[in-house]
């Protein structure tokens, strides 16, 4: 465990640090480029307001009899080139306060979400953990009692080694939860709901629900999504499970995969007794579906799907289903 907060505290002091750097380097920048505009305006208008010294003394340069060329100087008010001056220190100071604004308020908007979800991993970490452990402890006092009186202890191991899957997952869970820069790279669809598929094969088996799987593509060329494989995975799974959890016995769950020209799609469609209450509710933090099932849920669930599809430019919703049952979407930006 101590391996997987490590890891969700890593990626935060090169997230500060490349915003300062990006900041200083931008603000250098932009700071030269308005000096420089500036100072060329203010010469501009220096030499705007200044006057030639035949305009000063009413001499006609045409008129010099002396047989020499009348070449005179430039006069340069010195009032008009003060007011200009302080006009251009006034602009390079607001100049910079705007430019500073602006730049470290975009800048700074990385930090401020992993900051928000570092505070949302330990929210999730001492919501989502209690319960595992509050049944691990009570597992292990019930394996003392079975032991004492010489009863078998197998199921109760089998039980334990559940609950530390189920832990294991929703600690892997929080850590997608908590990373806040997550990798993006081209992800085969297929391939990563074939592993999500065989990730909750067990779960299905124990529920006797069947999962089938269809491809509808326009052909058969490998579909690629922009996105983390691990995420991809993560999600589907999440949706599977929910999925599974509504599922009656003996009932199926399709998973079709289809795809346009601009984004590829993953539904999940169960034949439960559907949402009898809002659909938007599924994608609240720890929410609770009334399902009247004992299926305990592996992870957060779709709040966190959603929040992943959602970085990688996806989406996640409810869609109408004919007769009975739930159907989820996810839908993701094809790689090209």
């Amino acid at each position: 465990m101590s391996h997987h907060l490590k890891s969700a505290r890593a990626f935060t002091p090169s997230i500060g640090t490349t915003a300062i750097r990006s900041i200083s380097i931008r603000m250098m920048l932009a700071m030269s480029t308005i000096t420089i505009i500036g100072a060329l305006m203010m010469i501009a208008g220096i030499m705007f307001g200044s006057r030639h010294e035949a305009t000063e003394q009413n001499i006609n340069p045409s008129e010099v009899t002396d047989g020499r060329l009348f070449k005179g100087a430039w006069i340069i008010d010195s009032e008009k080139a003060v007011i200009f001056i302080i006009f251009f220190v006034i602009g390079i100071i607001a100049a910079t306060g705007v430019v500073a604004w602006y730049f470290s308020q975009r800048e700074i908007a990385p930090m401020q979400e992993a900051m928000r979800l570092q505070r949302n991993f330990v929210a999730d970490a001492s919501h989502e953990l209690k319960t595992p452990l509050a049944v691990i402890g009570a597992r292990t006092e019930l394996l003392d009692h079975r032991s004492q009186r010489g009863k078998a202890l197998e199921p109760v191991i089998e039980d334990l080694k559940d609950d530390v899957t189920r832990m294991d997952s929703v600690i892997n869970d929080l850590l997608l939860a908590a990373q806040s820069a997550t990798k993006l790279e081209p992800t085969d669809l297929v391939s990563a709901t074939q592993n999500a598929i065989n990730s909750v094969a067990l779960l299905a088996g124990k529920e006797d629900v069947t999962i089938y799987q269809v491809v509808s593509a326009s052909s058969t060329a490998p579909i690629t999504v922009v996105g983390g494989q691990i995420g991809i995975e993560r999600c589907i799974v999440a949706v599977l499970d929910n999925a599974i959890a509504h599922s009656p016995s003996g009932s199926t769950i399709e998973v079709t995969i289809g795809s346009d020209n601009t984004f590829a799609s993953v539904t999940v469609r169960d034949h439960g007794s559907g949402i009898s209450s809002d659909p938007e509710r599924l994608f609240t933090r720890f929410s609770r579906a009334d399902s009247g099932s004992d299926h305990q849920g592996y992870g957060l669930g779709l709040a966190l799907a959603r929040d992943i599809t959602s970085r990688y430019q996806g989406r996640i919703d409810v869609i109408p289903v004919h007769g009975d049952g739930t159907a989820l979407q996810i839908v993701l930006p094809l790689a090209h």
